[in-house]
Formats: C-alpha cells, structure tokens, sequence
C-alpha cells in the first residue's frame, strides 16, 4: 500500500508558499518604495487640470511662432527670450484674472491640502524648509507679472507635492510669502495665485 503525505504535511506546505509569496510582496513593494509609506492619493480639484491644459494649448502656438533661439549660455539673450515670450502671453489673456485657473471650488481643496501638511506631523520640517527660501522684500503676486529673477525659489515642500495635481512641465507651484503661485517657468510669468493660502 503506497503512503500517501499527510494533510497536516500538506497544510504545512501550503503555509509555507503563502508566507514566502506575502514576503515577496513586501520586497517589491519596499524597493520601489524605499520609505515603506503609500503617499496619499491626490483629492479630486474639480476643473483644475483642464484649466491648466488650456493655459499649455494656448501658449504652445504663441511659443513656437517665436523665432527661434540657439543654443547659447548667454544670459541677455536667454532673458530677452523669457521677456518676448512673456509679452505676447501678456497680450492675449490681457483680461486674465485672479481665479480663472485657481477658481472658487478648486482654490478649496488647495487650501484644505496645504493646510492639512503645514499642521500635520511633519509641520516643523516643512516650516523650516519653507522658511530657507523665504523671498526678499515685499513683492506680492500679480496675474500676468512678471516672476523676478532674484526672487529666492522657495521649495515647495516633498509632502505638499504629494497631495496636488501634478503639472505640466512648462508650469511650477511657487510659495511666495502667504500666497501660493502657479508660475510659467519659461516667461517667468505669475499664470495665477491663491492668496493667503499658506497659513
């Protein structure tokens, strides 16, 4: 008579593969995560995102009928570029306003994200980091003004990106101050700001 393994052995077995293939889970999840934490997921911003793509497909056309610029370290023309650019964004949303891009609804949800990271477990970092780029003298946002160069890039810190849309890589988050800024890098052109969104 052939002797069979028993359940138990099988039971056994059975558990062992299940704990190996839980841990091999876990592996892959901490090297593609090295912190061992799931970032939480972006809330929903209303028409943010389809306000912003409109603001890349109206510059696009504009950018590309600039003649264009060679390759050149040259810090006049790189900045007479910057400056073309800008002007003609300028002319034609020469009626853009604060909130056309961050309206009413989605300015809410802004300001329930910074907040929630400025008064969470980490705000004494994030503070901190906020505070080595704080901008000089007392230059306040302006839709369709001008980003100065020598304005310190104040970061926006790791924990705060996590929770916002991500953006086009033509546009930037800048904190300015109270005042958080969404900022054309390339024309150095302030697009539109929340003020008083940092508490």
């Amino acid at each position: 008579m052939q002797n069979w393994p028993s359940l138990s052995r099988y039971g056994s077995l059975l558990s062992g593969l299940i704990v190996a293939a839980a841990m091999s889970v876990a592996a892959a999840q901490s090297s593609s995560n090295p912190g061992g934490t799931i970032p939480p997921a972006a809330p929903d911003f209303g028409d943010f995102g389809a306000r912003v793509q409109k603001y890349v497909a109206y510059r696009q056309p504009i950018r590309d009928a600039l003649p264009h610029l060679r390759s050149t370290k040259n810090r006049t023309e790189i900045l007479a570029r910057k400056q073309q650019l800008a002007q003609k964004l300028r002319e034609g949303r020469a009626n853009a306003a604060q909130g056309d891009i961050f309206t009413a609804e989605n300015s809410a949800q802004f300001r329930r994200a910074i907040a929630a990271v400025f008064n969470g477990a980490n705000a004494r970092s994030v503070r901190k980091t906020v505070r080595q780029g704080e901008p000089v003298g007392d230059w306040k946002p302006t839709v369709n003004g001008e980003f100065p160069a020598r304005m310190p890039s104040t970061t926006v810190p790791p924990t705060l990106l996590l929770r916002l849309p991500a953006l086009p890589s033509q546009l930037a988050y800048r904190l300015v101050g109270h005042d958080f800024v969404l900022y054309d890098i390339e024309a150095n052109m302030v697009i539109d700001f929340i003020p008083g969104a940092l508490p």
